[in-house]
């Protein structure tokens, strides 16, 4: 599996973006990015991983797995909904495969549109 730093850089060489107009579309400095790209820096905030997922086209969860962090958006929803991380813990104590998980989120997606 390729770095936080390895996987930006093939996002930015793969949008045929140069490291300066990246840097300056997130906000970031050249400098910054360079180091992050050849894993001299720690990842980023937050802040900087969703920007650089949106200008990257790049999903921005796997950017966070990446990075060992998690979207403080996710923290906060299951801190407000701690029925949610209940059902986390179940899926993990159950080891649901990635085929068992695909089902529920099709299950999810049909009891959300059946309830508008």
């Amino acid at each position: 599996m390729k770095s936080f730093g390895e996987t930006i850089r093939d996002l930015r060489v793969a949008q045929d973006f140069g490291l300066r107009e990246t840097a300056s579309k997130v906000g970031i400095s050249p400098a910054y990015l360079s180091r992050i790209e050849r894993g001299r820096e720690r990842p980023p905030r937050s802040e900087v991983i969703k920007e650089l997922a949106r200008v990257l086209a790049a999903d921005p969860d796997v950017l966070f797995r990446l990075s060992s962090s998690t979207d403080p958006d996710v923290v906060g929803f299951l801190h407000d909904q701690p029925e949610v991380m209940n059902l986390l813990r179940f899926i993990k104590d159950a080891e649901f495969t990635c085929d068992q998980v695909r089902r529920l989120i099709k299950m999810a997606e049909e009891i959300k549109s059946n309830s508008q």
